[in-house]
């Protein structure tokens, strides 16, 4: 029983066991299959989640070739303007070498490629062109561009004449392709330029153009000798004007023998002159029609055309300065000449203005105009043809200088004759004493005051002398309030005032010029030790005769006197004085 017992307990619990383990064993199938569901959706999940990487990763990858090709654009667009800027830096210090034909360059290369320089290059095409040119036969479709080696050539027959690189692009500031173009087509229409000239027909074509200008200009020569020489006979012979020489009224200015030798040297310069022109035209057109010679043609008439041109634009553009010129000289002369009318009517008193003498009207005339020259000239001056350059404006200092400093004595002599004017000190045909000098004044101007002496000595005076010094003046109040005459003499005390002083009225009454409108009257001047010294002075309305006055009134009181029997001691000649006007 117990063992019974023992082994239903184990039977139960074997069976419970196994009851256990194979609810255990279907768990774990289940289990097992969840976990490969679940194996199966997370690989269906990583299966995604790669394409999604992947298309990640993928547009990564395109955004960054993007970024890589904007910023590789980017670059090369900076490298280009950089080296732009280099060129057009280098553009302006080089010319570059030239592609030649026919001495004509046809366009340039400033861009080197592989280990050649621009002239090697350049000298390498004009050797290439040269021997196609020189080819009897020449077929522009064999001219050709092509494409080798990512450079582009320019190949006549398959034979390279020049090559084009991106550098040289940029140096024509163009695309390859155009460049490419443009000097493939000058190369053919230089080339095809060159044959036609050099061809028999052209050489025989220029030959006969030639002889048909040299032709030309002999007959025009012909034609110009010819017509001076009729001209020539025409003026001297065949017409009344020269037979004789050129006269005015009855003047010679010109002599028969001397007018045929002033036409002779003229006549012979202008042949020469018309001559010259003709050939310096004709020149240009005849070494024109040779390609040797077509440069030197230009050459020539830029030579010669050139300043002509620019003289002849000069000349237009100045026209405007001009006419303002003009019109200020117009408008200057026409003042002047209203002034000049108003300043004859003063000086010839036709037309009176107090306080303003006729005298005065000439002067002030001179200085008006000098000023209003001065303020014309100074109007003028920056229209004048170079006024602003540096030259005329030192040259114009220069001479202001020498001016300032050659004329010092001269303006002031101008100053002081101005101030003489107006001072009116003396008039012309006044007697004066200016200094040691005294005469009539016979001239007077603005620099200097000419006097002809009692001996018909012509002094001259200059005006700032006159100025510094006293002037008197005989004339002045000598014809309306008289001139006083005076003599000195010396008598002895032993004879008597009144005798004395009646004998000098004599002497004076009996002197011829002497009025009598006012009478003659005596200053005893001064004791001396022995004897006394009287003055006669006797008043005249002549001081043009004051010398002869004088002279006849000394001698009448010697002769007086001599008469009377008094001796005298010295007869004194004494300057002339005018009378006070209470006299």
């Amino acid at each position: 029983m117990k063992y019974f017992l023992c082994f239903f307990i184990g039977l139960i619990s074997s069976l419970s066991i196994f009851a256990q383990s194979d609810s255990t064993f279907y768990v774990f199938q289940q289990e097992l299959k969840e976990l490969r569901t679940q194996r199966i959706q997370d690989s269906l999940k990583m299966d995604i989640l790669t394409q999604e990487l992947q298309y990640l990763l993928y547009k990564e990858t395109e955004h960054t070739n993007e970024n890589f090709e904007k910023i590789k654009a980017e670059e090369d667009s900076l490298r280009i303007q950089q080296q732009l800027h280099q060129i057009n830096s280098i553009k302006a210090r080089t010319q570059g070498a030239p592609v030649i034909v026919d001495l004509d360059t046809i366009f340039r290369i400033y861009a080197n490629l592989g280990p050649y320089n621009s002239l090697e290059r350049a000298r390498t095409a004009n050797n290439k062109i040269n021997s196609v040119i020189k080819r009897t036969f020449y077929n522009p479709d064999s001219l050709k561009i092509k494409n080798t080696f990512n450079i582009t050539t320019i190949t006549y027959n398959n034979e390279v004449i020049v090559a084009i690189d991106e550098l040289d692009a940029l140096w024509a500031n163009k695309n390859i392709d155009e460049l490419a173009k443009q000097q493939h087509q000058l190369l053919n229409d230089h080339i095809l330029q060159y044959r036609k000239a050099h061809s028999v027909s052209s050489k025989l074509k220029s030959i006969g153009e030639l002889l048909l200008i040299l032709g030309a200009f002999a007959f025009m020569i012909f034609v110009v000798i010819k017509l001076f020489r009729r001209l020539k006979l025409f003026l001297l012979n065949g017409t009344k004007w020269f037979k004789s020489g050129i006269h005015f009224k009855n003047y010679e200015l010109i002599k028969r023998s001397q007018l045929n030798y002033f036409l002779d040297k003229t006549f012979i310069l202008l042949k020469f002159l018309i001559i010259a022109v003709l050939f310096f035209i004709s020149l240009p057109f005849a070494l024109k029609l040779f390609p040797q010679t077509s440069r030197y043609a230009e050459e020539l008439k830029d030579l010669i055309f050139d300043p002509i041109q620019s003289l002849v634009n000069s000349l237009i553009n100045y026209l405007p300065n001009l006419v303002k010129i003009v019109l200020i000289l117009v408008l200057i002369r026409f003042v002047l000449k209203i002034m000049r009318y108003f300043s004859n009517e003063i000086e010839n008193e036709k037309l009176k203005i107090s306080t303003f003498y006729p005298e005065w009207a000439k002067p002030t005339y001179s200085i008006v105009r000098f000023l209003l020259s001065i303020f014309a000239l100074i109007i003028i001056f920056p229209y004048l043809p170079g006024s602003g350059t540096i030259a005329f404006q030192g040259v114009t200092v220069f001479l202001g200088i020498l001016i300032s400093i050659g004329s010092s004595s001269a303006i002031s002599n101008a100053i002081a004759g101005i101030v003489i004017t107006y001072m009116r000190p003396f008039q012309k045909g006044d007697w004066i004493k200016t200094g040691d000098t005294t005469g009539i004044v016979i001239e007077k101007n603005a620099l200097v005051t000419r006097l002809k002496t009692i001996n018909n000595e012509d002094v001259t005076v200059p005006n700032s002398s006159v100025l510094s010094g006293a002037t008197i003046n005989f004339s002045s109040l000598g014809r309306t309030y008289g001139l006083s005459i005076t003599a000195r003499i010396d008598v002895k005390y032993t004879e008597d005032e009144a005798i004395v002083t009646e004998h000098l009225l004599k002497a004076a009454v009996q002197t011829t010029g002497i009025s009598d409108r006012r009478k003659p009257y005596v200053f005893q001047i001064s004791l001396n030790e022995i004897n006394a010294t009287y003055e006669i002075n006797a008043i005249t309305y002549e001081p043009k005769n004051m010398y002869f006055i004088k002279s006849d009134l000394v001698r009448n009181v010697h002769k007086v006197f001599k008469e009377a029997g008094i001796p005298l001691s010295s007869v004194q000649f004494v300057s002339l004085e005018e009378t006070k006007k209470e006299l």
